[in-house]
């Protein structure tokens, strides 16, 4: 029982550095602008809810799905593996936003349309998140299941949760805080990714042995 929360404390840490909700928060901020209380808590949950339900769905039905097309867990986790290292070398440039698909928020920068898409996805919960779930989806027991959908629920009420303090807040974020948050998650995500890559490896090539 303690390598299944050992296994769900790691898969939660890992797939929050890789939503990024904290580092969202000025594009939510911007993209809720002109709503009132209500209905800004109203965007912040459905944001919230919108991410787990698409991280579930990649998780349960990602991996089905590449097996169709002949694609190993084994494989999945590399690939997944290079792109989370490469999400992570942006955080730690400070490029989050733009290997995201999103334009850098600056003091100028305004979203309109309070929308889930992009923000939702593929913003919140993008190629790295989904590659990351669909490379830890495998369960054998109900038991699994722990490390598996807990962290997908749990990095949904975070979401939640940091776009309901912003929302109520109601200051202006300072970008420096973000940043160092950013480059801090980079350097653990980056160790991670590179973990990762390594059992995916041992899964394609068996001759590498066990770690």
């Amino acid at each position: 029982m303690f390598a299944i929360a050992a296994l769900t404390l790691k898969n939660t840490v890992t797939l929050f550095a890789l939503v990024g909700p904290v580092s969202m928060i000025p594009i939510f901020v911007a993209a809720a602008e002109g709503l009132d209380a209500s209905g800004k808590a109203r965007f912040a949950r459905t944001i919230a809810i919108s991410v787990t339900v698409a991280l579930l769905v990649a998780s349960f039905l990602g991996m089905p799905l590449l097996g169709l097309l002949g694609v190993s867990l084994g494989a999945m986790q590399v690939g997944g593996g290079i792109i989370v290292l490469l999400l992570a070398i942006a955080m730690v440039l400070g490029k989050e936003t733009t290997f995201k698909g999103s334009p850098p928020v600056t003091a100028d920068s305004q979203v309109r349309e309070a929308s889930i898409v992009p923000l939702a996805v593929p913003l919140l919960a993008g190629p790295a998140a989904f590659s990351y779930v669909m490379a830890n989806s495998a369960w054998h027991s109900y038991v699994d299941l722990i490390h598996v959908v807990l962290p997908i629920l749990i990095v949904g009420l975070s979401c939640w949760i940091s776009f309901r303090i912003a929302c109520r807040a109601e200051v202006e974020i300072r970008r420096s805080t973000l940043d160092v948050v950013e480059r801090v998650g980079g350097f653990i995500l980056a160790a991670m990714a590179v973990e990762m890559m390594a059992a995916g490896l041992r899964g394609l090539f068996p001759v590498l042995g066990p770690p």
